[in-house]
């Protein structure tokens, strides 16, 4: 039996009409989430973010006083793992590379086209309900040995998803973080600083997180470098780094692979982004 909880999501949009259809065009429900609160500016979303767990945010990029780029700029300050879903009006490739450095899991335009939500949802509904199995599985091993007890009956459902994770898996992301640009980085580099078996780790990452360690720690350096190349085209005070200095700094000896592998992940060479001669015509 399914015993996944709703998943809770937040609604920024300073437009009040596209809030609410928005609200009546999906059948939340039969997708797994609850529309938990809406907000009109980034502010005060900031305020329910702190007051509630919320497992989804769905923003616009172009707001008042803050917009939804510096709004989840601020949530990510907080340490929140929720999944993010940007639309917009704007179909601006400077906006779409601030969202992949932000951690958006999907870039849809308006007018919001039903089938596109509705596959989002069903992809961010795959990953959370993996993300929460995870969270029991772990914490059983940890009731288990002895670190953790047993949750009470009375235990509100809400408060434990408001964690972003367990003990393990958030030394694992903060060691990945400090050590990314490092090429020796590696899963059993990683489990032996943390004192713990190589597969369990592994196994405890793909289960937590919906990925694998090794797809985590490519997009942490593909998302390093595609800031770094998207600064370098702008650089006109001091000389801008090569592609293959920015290999270097993000991890990958080899500038080749390293080509091949931001190709493959954003559909386009590092010598695009850098030169700046992109187009989306």
């Amino acid at each position: 039996m399914n015993t996944a909880p709703v998943a809770r999501v937040l609604i920024v949009d300073d437009e009040y009409y596209f809030r609410q259809l928005l609200i009546r065009l999906v059948d939340w429900e039969a997708a797994g989430f609850e529309v938990a609160a809406e907000a009109d500016d980034g502010s005060a979303a900031l305020q329910i973010i702190g007051e509630q767990p919320i497992d989804l945010i769905i923003t616009d990029i172009e707001m008042p006083n803050m917009n939804g780029l510096e709004f989840i700029g601020e949530v990510r300050k907080l340490n929140s793992a929720a999944k993010l879903i940007f639309i917009t009006s704007y179909d601006n490739f400077s906006y779409a590379q601030q969202a992949i450095s932000l951690g958006a899991d999907h870039y849809l335009l308006k007018p919001v086209d039903e089938d596109a939500v509705e596959q989002a949802l069903r992809t961010i509904r795959t990953q959370l309900t993996e993300k929460w199995e995870a969270e029991r599985y772990i914490n059983r091993l940890r009731i288990k040995a002895g670190d953790v007890q047993e949750p009470q009956a009375g235990d509100a459902p809400a408060q434990k998803r408001q964690s972003s994770g367990t003990a393990l898996i958030g030394k694992t992301i903060a060691y990945v973080t400090a050590h990314y640009a490092e090429d020796t980085l590696s899963l059993q580099s990683t489990a032996s600083a943390l004192f713990v078996n190589p597969s369990y780790l592994s196994h405890a990452f793909k289960k937590e997180t919906g990925e694998s360690f090794v797809e985590y720690v490519t997009n942490v350096r593909l998302g390093e470098a595609m800031k770094l190349l998207s600064q370098g085209a702008s650089e006109e005070e001091a000389p801008a780094p090569k592609i293959a200095t920015i290999a270097r700094q993000v991890g990958y000896k080899d500038p080749f692979y390293f080509s091949k592998c931001f190709k493959k992940r954003y559909g386009m060479t590092p010598n695009t982004v850098y030169s700046g001669t992109y187009s989306d015509t």
